[in-house]
């Protein structure tokens, strides 16, 4: 009689009735880890590439094919929006260790001190997360709250954000090659202009989905309150916040 080696129970199987395990559990070994790698890799790239595309192809429809259910082929918004975090932090920290800190990516200060903006990168996920319920919100007002309720139009938000942590890996990767040629930095807030490109793309690509009077002053609307909100918290919130801790 064969046991389950996770939870015990009795296993009649090639896996356990009752967690799901296999009854006999490979061995870990270089091909067990490498295996894990390439599955990891493989479900990475079925969708979390092919999220990456669609947002920024499709941004709106992409938000609204997940929220209603068509799934199967996305990257979920919260590990969509976390794994861009992760690759964008990683490439800033490589470029600082390899050419020094300001010397790619000009920061000035963009989150407050100097001390305050490199806690803000360090932590770009947390400080993001701050912004997502506000612009979820403007969203939900001025768009979507006759088709979905506020967690739902979250999702849409959430995505949008991803997206522009992955426009500020390209522009990274870009500034990387230029300084690589001129030999000069390139000043972190010339990125701006590629969040409020992607935020008007986001918004028009969304709100042509719904039947809604005065489009363009709603899709105005949202890119003021959105931008806005995310400049006064960089700006003055969380240099404020973080002058209390340190």
């Amino acid at each position: 009689m064969k046991y389950c080696k996770n939870c015990g129970h009795t296993v009649h199987d090639l896996y356990c009735g009752h967690c799901g395990q296999k009854a006999n559990p490979e061995r870990i070994s270089f091909t067990f880890l490498w295996k894990e790698v390439f599955h990891f890799f493989t479900h990475l790239e079925s969708g979390f590439l092919y999220t990456s595309f669609q947002m920024v192809a499709r941004p709106g429809k992409t938000a609204k094919n997940f929220i209603e259910g068509k799934r199967k082929n996305y990257q979920s918004p919260v590990s969509y929006f976390l794994i861009w975090i992760t690759i964008f932090i990683l490439f800033l920290y490589f470029l600082e260790k390899i050419f020094g800190e300001n010397v790619v990516i000009r920061y000035r200060d963009y989150f407050g001190p100097s001390l305050a903006t490199k806690m803000a990168i360090s932590n770009l996920g947390l400080v993001l997360t701050v912004v997502i319920p506000f612009q979820a919100l403007y969203l939900f007002l001025l768009v979507t709250r006759k088709s979905y309720n506020y967690f739902e139009t979250m999702v849409a938000t959430i995505y949008s954000l991803g997206t522009i942590i992955q426009f500020q890996f390209v522009f990274a990767f870009f500034a990387t090659i230029y300084h690589l040629i001129f030999k000069n930095a390139v000043d972190l807030q010339i990125s701006d202009s590629l969040k409020i490109i992607y935020l008007v793309w986001f918004i028009l690509d969304t709100i042509r989905l719904y039947s809604l009077n005065h489009k363009y002053l709603r899709a105005l609307a949202f890119i003021g309150l959105a931008f806005g909100t995310f400049t006064l918290w960089r700006i003055y919130g969380f240099p404020v916040l973080i002058s209390h801790f340190v």
